[in-house]
Order: structure tokens, then sequence, then C-alpha cells
């Protein structure tokens, strides 16, 4: 069996993700969030990763060559969710050096291991007690992982190899022809596109309660030409005469 270890959070600037989930794979595996990302979107099918169930993060980290100990496994009603700080406290005895437990907590997955913690907000390891803990959060599952073999980062993980301009030509012909808008932001080290059409249209979208209207952020070339073409079905069909 392989002796599991949490390292800092791999959030290179070249491929990225911010949230929890991608940001524990990268904790055990060392590969970039970006990566880790691209894991989980291949369990669940989705196009980007905001949230994730606990089960596709299992199962992303299976494919990893990462488990856990089902008889180990702790799972809280909802009247009966210690605290973060509690179940820490009660399992001061079995958190040994070498024992990695990933714990979902007020709707946000941590690693622990010893004294040791790590997370997508920390990033970097601090001690169970560093005040960016939320350790008065409840506590909603536990896991002990496991390796059998060695830990892998697995092909669907990988940035695929593509021209950096593929999806380019089709972006400046959207912005020509609807007069779209992606602008690339970055804050606290994150970067990503805001991405809008004329404000008439959010206007109408906005008022329609259209989905468009709620999400704006894309991560990626490919995010933005995804979110694009869907604008487009919208200007076609309620803003062009």
């Amino acid at each position: 069996m392989t002796r599991l270890k949490i390292k800092p959070v791999n959030n290179t600037l070249s491929d990225r993700n911010r949230y929890c989930g991608p940001a524990v794979i990268s904790s055990l595996t060392g590969m970039t969030t970006g990566e880790a990302a691209r894991l989980i979107r291949s369990v669940t099918g989705q196009r980007k990763v905001t949230g994730v169930h606990t089960h596709h993060l299992i199962r992303a980290l299976d494919f990893c060559g990462i488990s856990f100990f089902p008889e180990r496994c702790l799972r809280f009603l909802p009247q009966n969710k210690p605290t973060l700080a509690k179940w820490l406290k009660n399992s001061k005895e079995s958190r040994s050096t070498g024992r990695v437990f990933l714990v979902v907590a007020g709707h946000h997955f941590q690693l622990v291991e010893g004294r040791r913690y790590v997370c997508g907000r920390t990033l970097d390891i601090v001690s169970i007690k560093d005040k960016s803990v939320k350790r008065r959060c409840r506590v909603e599952e536990v896991y002990e992982l496991k390796a059998e073999g060695k830990i892998i980062i697995p092909d669907r993980a990988k940035k695929p190899k593509r021209k950096y301009d593929q999806h380019r030509p089709f972006v400046q012909k959207m912005k020509q022809k609807y007069g779209f808008m992606a602008e690339w932001k970055q804050e606290g080290g994150y970067g990503d596109y805001w991405v809008e059409m004329p404000s008439h249209a959010e206007d109408l979208a906005y008022d329609m309660e259209h989905e468009l209207s709620d999400e704006h952020t894309c991560y990626d070339m490919a995010d933005v030409a995804g979110r694009m073409e869907r604008m487009a079905e919208f200007m076609e069909e309620y803003c062009v005469e």
C-alpha cells in the first residue's frame, strides 16, 4: 500500500481551477487543478467544474489509484453533524501521520493529515488551527483515503494538445456580428473571461430569467466559444428582426 501524503495544491497559472474538488485531487496527486478539473469533467460529463458531488470526486480519485476504507467511512445525519472542531478533537488519536482524511464540511472538500490541513481556500498546507480553517462548519462525511499501488495522473486529465487559437476565429466572428464582449479579468492570482451580450440583450435575458442571465464567467477560449454559440442563438431568436 502506498503511503498517502497531502501536498500544496498545484495551482499553476497556465492550467488552473479555483474550486475545492480539483484542489483536493491536486493535493493528493500533484496534478494541476486544471488537470483535476478535466478529470472530474470526464466523470460528470459537465462542460465546466464549479461544484462537484462527493461520489463524483471519489470516482475521479479512483482513476488516480486512490480509494477509501469503506469500514472507516462516516456519514452523519442532519441532526448529528458535529462541527469540524469537534470532529478534529474526537479523531485526535486516529489522525496520525500518513493517514489522510477527506472531510466534507460546510459544502466544502478539505484534506486532513495529522495536524496538517489543505483545501482550495488555503492552497498551501496549514495547521488545523489556522484562522483560514472553518472550524465551526458542520461535518457531513469523512473518508479515510488509501492507495493500493502507484498514484497516477490518468490520460483523461491531461491537457489536450491543440492550437491555442482554435476557437478564436469563431469568437472574433461573433464579436463582429453581434457585438459580444469577452474580457479577460484577473484577481487574486485567478484569471477568467467575462462574457456578455450587448446591454439590450442582457436586459432581455434578465427579464426572461433566461439561463444566460446567470453565468457570465468562462475559464478558457473553448468556454467562451461555447457560451457565444448559445448567445448567438438567443440573439437570433429574440433580438434580430
